[in-house]
Parts: structure tokens; C-alpha cells; sequence
């Protein structure tokens, strides 16, 4: 009765015009239905009402300050129309407040107090705990809180600003739907997607479309995942990939998975990984980066190849770190790098960036392709801006010649380009330095030092060098083979010459100069001996049945000794010969020798294995040679005797 009392004042007030606003005053509400409390309408306050009843039913006008209240939602305007069924139209400075948190302003509104769901168009503002929307038209259900822009909108968080051409938010998650042509600015980052949900409370973006992120050069890409702006943390999947454009460093970075740690600044390439700067593009199963101290750890098999096209290099191992302060990289288990023709593995390689020079350990092994040489070490410097190779502990080098290995032991193997070689840029240098040792089945050699280069097929022996072939020895102050179709083709000896050989280790041929020069024949047998300056000789005769019969002494200051099936067979003598053929049983043999004749043979490598025997004849110690010549001495007498 008091609330019908109540509608006939009011409505005799409009009537009569008498009254020009109204005071706060008891609610009022719709009496032509009954309905449950919670789709209850009332009146909070008007200045000025009128009402007409129609077949529809009651039509009202509010007007002046209006403010009507249902259930948890007021709703405030300057002038509204209630429909029957709840229907009800607001216009001007209009206002809707949900549970004291969600607040949404507007110039006009369309209200179903029925279903419970508004429409309000022109400057929409809808505003809750954690963001804000702009918007022209705005579809807001009261029962889910969930607020629709087909138009557009704007959102802006604490921090961040969010433009879409349509979406939507759900105000119990604070999550907001974004789709078409998202934009997302932020202090730190720009974001532009197809599909984007936005928590504006945690400002946590989760992608569910193409999306790009953007921080000033920087750019990261990906289909799915998430970034929590306020914890510095993302996680991006699908097609994911970040590339810094700064000048100074392009990068690019992918991964069937990237995860950012902005608070701990690092970074997670997680699943066929790779990552790609100025110089070189790495794969691996994971990359980690740590931008605090600039440090990378490639693990999983990495493989890195230079993106200089000049280079051709290309390093592989089981796992492997960048140090970016030092510009040094580490690569560990199964290293494998090719640089151009030359191959280079290794349990282990530190590998500087700038200076392009590393140091290989263990199991290290380098192979130039081309020249067809093999070198094995325990340790090895490495040079690939020059492609050269330095080895020390125990390296061996093998090579192929015609068809047979020689190999080559020394305390250091230093390998590089021939710089003289225009024609043929394949073309190498190879050095070796202290107790040189040379093994093939046909030549074997000792020396201090040894270079070969070749471009002229060249071996040279320096430092009291020893060169055996068949059961020739030949020593000199330096020693130089020339190979032809990969055989010898000549052997020079330059100063303080000397040639020894023996048929059955029982009498010795010997032939001394100043310089000697061995000729062999396309076989690779000994065919000539060119001898200059101060030759002598000593030369065992045979008949015809092999037998010994005479020694030969001769000097002669150039002579040629010619050879048949490493025999000699005769010698032509160029100026002033003297020679003195001796009976084999009126000779004293010792007496014979030439100074500076030495046999060697015990100290003759046998097989590769005796590359690294320890050895001493090529020391400079006088009383080591004074031995050895005792030592031999007295097996000759030995056998004459008997």
C-alpha cells in the first residue's frame, strides 16, 4: 500500500508540475510483475516522472539525475525510459556500477533488466580494479561480467595499452579477448597480433595468433605462448623465433620453444635451436644465453657454420660455450672442424672469435684433403685466417705416396699455405722441428728439422740429417729429396756429403764430397750420382759370379757413379782421378774409411712404430759417434776373420 501511495503522489506531482525535483526518497519499484528480488528495479532518485499505461504495459520516463538500483547494479543517467519487461533506455552522462568494482560510462545505454544484459554506445568507459576500456559501443552481460566491442577498443592497464578491432572482457578472470589488428604498447615492448587474451590485472599476455613482440631493434615472433610483463617472463612456442637488428649485433634466435627471464636476464632456446649473428648460425637441442655476464651454453650436439660465404668453416661438437667479454669459444666431445680443404677433430678446441685461432686437445686429428696429409696429436694450435695448423706432443703426419704411407714424427708439425704458390692456392707448407723421423716402406729419415713444400714435391732435412732408401744411407749437412709422380727423383746432398751402402752388412760402400746429387729412374731406383768438389769413393768390386775380388779407392774432385739395379756399375771421372783397386786379402778395411764415415743402420726407423724410439747419434756429442764407429769397427773385423 505504501509503495502504490507512493507512485499516485508521484505521478500527480508530474501532472500538476508542481514539484521541480525530488529529495532522496524510498525506493520504488516496477508492480506489474511479480519477480524473484534479484531482477528487482528501483528508483533511487529522479527529479521528474511521468508514466503512460499502454496494452504493453507501463511506459515511464525518468528524468533529472536519475539513479535506479538492481540487485548489485546501479545504474545512473540524466534521463531514462523503463519499458515493460525491464526494458530500459538511458541517455546522457550515462553511468552503471556492478558489485562497487566494475564501473562503466557512456552517453546512452539499452538495458534488459530481464536477461540482464546492456548495450551502451558513444565514449564508452568501463573501468574495474585493474584497467580501463574506451570504446564506442560496448555489450556488457551482468551475469557473466563479461564485456563485448565489436567496434574496437582501447585498454589501458597500469602500464600497458591494448587496441584491437574487436574482443572482449571477462571481468571475473580479468582476462581480456583481443582479435583483429591487436596493438599493445608498453615502456618496454610494442606487440602486434591477430589474437591476443591480456590478464590486466597481472598484465600477463598469452598469444594465440601470429604474434610479434617489438623492443626498439629487437623483434621476437611466435603462434603461441605467453609474457608476463610484470615478472619479466615469457615463454613462446610455434615458429618462435627473436632477432636483434641492432647494428652493432644482428642476431636472430629460434626454437621449438624460447623462454625469456627478463629478472635473471637469460634467455632458453629449447628444441631444434639455432641461433645466427654477423659471422656464424648455430644448431643445437638447447641454447642458453645469459645477458647479465653475455655468455652462451650450446648443448645438444651444436653445429655452427660461418655465414661468410669466403670462409666455408663449420664446427661440430657435443656441447659447446661462447664467452662474448672474451670473444673465446669452448667446444667439448666429438669436435669436428672444416675450414675450406683441411678437416680438424679433437676431444676438445678453445676457439677465440677475433683472432680466429684456437687450441685443439686430445685424440686431435687434421686432415688436408687436397695434399692428402694427415696429422695426430694430443694438443695443436690452430689458425683458420690462415689455415694453418701448429702441432706439438707427439705428432705424426701421414701421407700417401705412390700408393704407400709415409710417416712423419717430430716434437712440433707446423703446417700452412705456400704464399709463393699463385697457380695453385691448395698448395702447403709443412715444417717440422726437433728429433724429425720419417718412416716408408723404401725411405726412411732423420733430422733436427725438415720442411716440405708442394709446390715443387720437396722434402728438406737440415741439422745432420740421415736418409736411408733401399740400402743406400746418405748424410750431409742438409739433405733435399725431390719426388716426381710421387716417387724420389733426386736426392741432393749440400756439404760435408756422404753415401754409404753394403750388400749384406759386411763390406761397406762409401762416396764423400762436397756436394753430391742422387738421380733415380721412374721406378724410383738409384741410377746416377753426380759428385763435386773433393769426391772420394770407396767401392767393393764383384765378378761375375758376385764374388768380391778388390776394393776401390778412389779420389777424384768430380766424378759420376752410374747404378744399375742399385748396383754400381760404373764411374766416369771428370778431372784428375786417382784410383787404387786393393786385393780383398791385402787390405786392412778400417783403414779404408773415409773420414766422417758413419753406419747408422741400428738407428734406422723399422717400422712407424719406432717413430718416437729414442735416439741419439744426432747429437753433437763426439763420444757418442766415437762408439758407434768402435761399435761397427769391430763387427767387420768379425766377419773377416771368419
Amino acid at each position: 500500500m505504501r509503495q502504490l501511495f507512493l507512485h499516485i503522489c508521484l505521478a500527480g506531482l508530474c501532472v500538476l508540475g508542481s514539484l521541480d525535483f525530488l529529495h532522496a526518497q524510498e525506493p520504488t519499484t516496477d508492480p506489474t510483475t511479480e519477480e524473484e528480488d534479484s531482477s528487482k528495479l528501483e528508483i533511487i532518485f529522479i527529479q521528474q516522472y511521468r508514466a503512460e499505461e499502454k496494452p504493453e504495459g507501463r511506459f515511464q520516463e525518468l528524468l533529472g539525475d536519475v539513479h535506479l538500483v538492481q540487485n548489485n547494479m546501479h545504474l545512473w543517467c540524466d534521463t531514462g525510459y523503463i519499458a515493460p519487461m525491464k526494458m530500459i533506455t538511458a541517455f546522457g552522462n550515462v553511468q552503471m556500477l556492478q558489485d562497487d568494482s566494475i564501473r562503466i560510462f557512456s552517453d546512452s545505454l539499452f538495458y534488459d533488466g530481464m536477461s540482464r544484459l546492456a548495450q551502451l554506445k558513444q565514449e564508452v568507459v568501463l573501468q574495474d580494479s585493474s584497467m580501463t576500456i574506451y570504446t564506442d559501443i560496448l555489450n556488457y552481460d551482468l551475469n557473466t561480467k563479461i564485456a563485448t566491442y565489436p567496434t574496437g577498443a582501447l585498454i589501458v592497464s597500469d602500464s600497458a595499452e591494448l587496441v584491437s578491432k574487436s574482443g572482449y572482457y571477462d571481468a571475473n578472470t580479468n582476462i581480456a579477448y583481443f582479435k583483429d589488428s591487436v596493438r599493445v604498447t608498453h615502456p618496454d615492448y610494442k606487440l602486434v597480433s591477430d589474437s591476443l587474451a591480456f590478464n590486466t590485472q597481472t598484465e600477463k599476455a598469452m598469444f594465440i595468433a601470429p604474434t610479434y613482440i617489438y623492443n626498439e631493434q629487437k623483434v621476437i615472433y611466435c603462434e603461441d605462448g605467453y609474457y608476463d610483463s610484470k615478472a619479466n617472463y615469457a615463454e613462446l612456442s610455434k615458429n618462435a623465433y627473436y632477432i636483434n637488428e641492432d647494428p652493432d649485433k644482428t642476431e636472430k634466435a629460434t626454437g621449438d620453444k624460447i623462454i625469456y627471464d627478463g629478472k635473471a636476464k637469460m634467455y632458453y632456446l629449447i628444441g631444434n635451436a639455432t641461433f645466427t649473428d654477423k659471422d656464424q648460425k648455430v644448431n643445437a637441442d638447447t641454447i642458453v644465453y645469459d645477458a647479465d655476464i653475455d655468455q652462451y651454453f650450446f648443448n645438444g650436439n651444436p653445429k655452427f657454420r660461418t655465414t661468410d660465404s669466403t670462409q666455408g668453416q663449420s664446427i661440430d661438437a657435443k656441447n659447446s660455450f661462447y664467452d662474448g667479454e672474451t670473444k673465446t669459444m669452448q667446444f667439448r666431445d666429438s669436435v669436428r672442424v672444416v675450414q675450406d680443404n683441411s678437416i680438424l677433430t679433437s676431444d676438445s678446441l678453445d676457439y677465440n672469435r677475433e683472432t680466429r685461432q684456437g687450441l685443439a686437445r686430445g685424440n686431435v686429428v687434421w686432415e688436408d684433403t687436397t695434399s692428402n696429409i694427415q696429422i695426430t696429436c694430443a694438443e695443436a694450435y690452430y689458425d683458420d685466417s690462415t689455415n694453418t695448423i701448429l702441432a706439438h706432443k707427439k705428432p705424426v703426419l701421414r701421407t700417401l705416396i705412390d700408393g704407400d704411407s709415409l710417416w712423419l714424427s717430430a716434437d712440433t708439425l707446423y703446417s700452412m699455405p705456400d704464399s709463393n704458390a699463385k697457380d695453385n692456392e691448395d698448395a702447403r707448407i709443412l715444417q717440422a722441428y726437433r728429433n724429425v723421423r720419417l718412416y716408408k716402406s723404401d725411405i726412411q729419415a732423420l733430422c733436427d728439422s725438415l720442411s716440405y713444400s708442394d709446390l715443387d714435391s720437396m722434402f728438406t732435412f737440415f741439422d745432420d740429417p740421415v736418409l736411408w732408401v733401399d740400402s743406400v744411407q746418405f748424410t750431409a749437412d742438409t739433405i733435399r729429396v725431390r719426388l716426381k709422380n710421387n716417387k724420389i727423383n733426386k736426392v741432393q746432398q749440400r756439404k760435408n756429403s756422404f753415401i754409404v751402402s753394403t750388400d749384406e752388412g759386411t763390406y761397406y760402400n762409401q762416396i764423400k764430397g762436397r756436394h753430391i746429387t742422387a738421380s733415380f729412374d721412374s721406378l724410383g731406383k738409384l741410377k746416377l750420382m753426380d759428385v763435386k768438389h773433393k769426391g772420394e769413393s770407396v767401392y767393393y768390386a764383384k765378378d761375375g759370379k758376385d764374388r768380391f775380388i778388390g776394393v776401390n779407392d778412389i779420389d777424384c774432385k768430380h766424378m759420376y757413379i752410374y747404378f744399375y739395379k742399385n748396383q754400381l756399375y760404373r764411374i766416369k771421372f771428370v778431372a784428375d782421378p786417382k784410383a787404387i783397386l786393393y786385393p780383398m786379402n791385402q787390405v786392412n778395411h778400417q783403414s779404408l774409411q773415409l773420414e766422417g764415415y758413419r753406419w747408422l743402420e741400428e738407428f734406422r726407423p723399422k717400422s712407424k712404430k719406432e717413430l718416437f724410439k729414442p735416439i741419439e747419434i744426432l747429437s753433437d756429442d763426439e763420444k757418442a759417434v766415437e762408439n758407434l764407429k768402435e761399435r761397427l769397427d769391430e763387427k767387420v773385423k768379425e766377419k773377416d776373420e771368419k
